[in-house]
């Protein structure tokens, strides 16, 4: 469960598992996707973005 402000009724609601509809790894962190409780699709972005390794050069 989360809390999050609706952008079709502007309210703040408390999100259930049952209402999510999809969790996908994406570039920028965590989308999930879900129903509002006005039945407004809605995503939301959480966690970290995927981090980058640069390329290190071993010297021998």
């Amino acid at each position: 469960m989360f809390a999050h402000t609706c952008t079709s009724c502007g309210d703040r609601f408390a999100i259930f598992d049952s209402q999510v509809l999809s969790v996908a790894n994406t570039e920028a962190g965590i989308l999930v996707s879900f129903t509002c409780w006005c039945d407004a699709p809605q995503t939301q972005l959480t966690g970290r973005a995927v981090a980058t390794r640069s390329a290190s050069i071993l010297a021998a």
